[in-house]
């Protein structure tokens, strides 16, 4: 008994080396703890309530749900140490492996820099896909990942895999022996870098049946998102949490995306991308538009960036909203048409160029 009270003490304190000194004999290399101890230990986080340190996180949707977007909006607030949507971050090092190449990538930073008036220094660009299933390509990114520690001095602590079809090489998503292969590769590369692991992935066939692909990795994951747009080409990106592992599931958030002009290429065309801001808004539910007899999906995207730009209280003229619906792939010859009919469904008004919803609880 006199042991026993011992070790109560040093559970209470805290104080590991007791619980080793009184029991001396253990061989085992296992990580024992007893009962209840640990259970006030604080969760670390990289992005608070969002994304937990050392964690599995994925997020997925359909193609052009602006998942990778996300994805890089959140590199961009780690790497600078911005809050994301007033959410404390940790600061450090990130690593996108942009497995689908392309030039999207650094363009949608640049655009995130231009919005938020800062540089993004310490977020580095692996410009082909990586096989966490290879043990030889998994040792390569950690020596990677040192390095990058070693540059910035800065630990890295978001590693992002987009997407997870491009870095599963020739095996097969719907076999479980392959899917475990690519878990454990991403839980070695947790384990040797102390970072979180980001999987950017795509939803099935049918979406209302979650990501596509064994089960195998939904159920390793410490963190799962579904991303989808507002709507059916809406303006804004929705985060909906499918799985928070040891803390409370984040509300449903619709979150906007504005056009950044870039650049002006040899054409003399202007080069733009989009950015996400962190401004968090509940989500406008499909109902408020359903009503409108003989609408198509673009009057739909029109009314919903509309909608956005008044939900923030931002600068709602006719261009701007035209540039959006271009930036998001919506074909404009027949803008003026669907702004007419918007009008005429009492849903908006024009004061010359400027736009504001005749409802106005739709855009608080």
């Amino acid at each position: 008994m006199h042991q026993v009270g011992e070790y109560m003490n040093s559970k209470a304190t805290g104080n590991r080396s007791n619980i080793e000194t009184l029991y001396p004999n253990r061989k085992t290399k296992l990580p024992l703890s007893v009962g209840s101890q640990g259970f006030d230990a604080q969760l670390d986080y990289v992005v608070k309530g969002i994304i937990p340190a050392h964690s599995l996180c994925s997020i997925y949707g359909a193609s052009g749900s602006y998942k990778s977007f996300l994805a890089g909006a959140w590199g961009c607030h780690i790497a600078t140490g911005k809050a994301w949507a007033g959410k404390s971050v940790a600061q450090g090092s990130v690593m996108y492996v942009v497995g689908e190449g392309g030039i999207g990538v650094p363009r949608r930073i640049r655009a995130w820099e231009i919005v938020n008036g800062q540089t993004v220094e310490n977020m580095y660009l692996i410009n082909t896909p990586v096989f966490p299933a290879s043990p030889a390509e998994v040792h390569e990114l950690v020596i990677a990942a040192q390095q990058v520690e070693a540059e910035t001095g800065q630990p890295v602590r978001l590693i992002i895999l987009d997407t997870l079809a491009r870095c599963f090489g020739g095996a097969d998503e719907n076999d479980s022996k392959d899917m475990g292969a690519f878990v454990r590769g991403c839980d070695e590369l947790k384990a040797r870098t102390g970072a979180s692991i980001l999987v950017v992935h795509h939803s099935g066939k049918d979406e209302s049946k979650g990501a596509r692909g064994s089960s195998a990795f939904r159920a390793a994951l410490d963190v799962e998102y579904k991303i989808s747009r507002e709507g059916k080409k809406g303006g804004a990106l929705v985060i909906a949490c499918t799985k928070m592992k040891d803390a409370e599931e984040p509300e449903t958030q619709a979150y906007d995306l504005r056009v950044v002009e870039l650049f002006t290429d040899k054409d003399g065309d202007n080069i733009t991308s989009l950015a996400l801001i962190d401004r968090p808004r509940d989500p406008v539910e499909e109902e408020e538009i359903s009503l409108v007899a003989n609408k198509t999906d673009n009057h739909a995207a029109l009314w919903q960036c509309i909608r956005s730009r008044t939900a923030l209280k931002e600068p709602c003229s006719i261009a701007l909203v035209r540039d959006n619906l271009k930036a998001m792939g919506v074909n404009v010859k027949n803008f003026s048409r669907w702004l007419t009919k918007l009008e005429h469904d009492g849903l908006i008004t024009r004061n010359g160029q400027e736009l504001t919803m005749v409802n106005q609880n739709n855009g608080d």
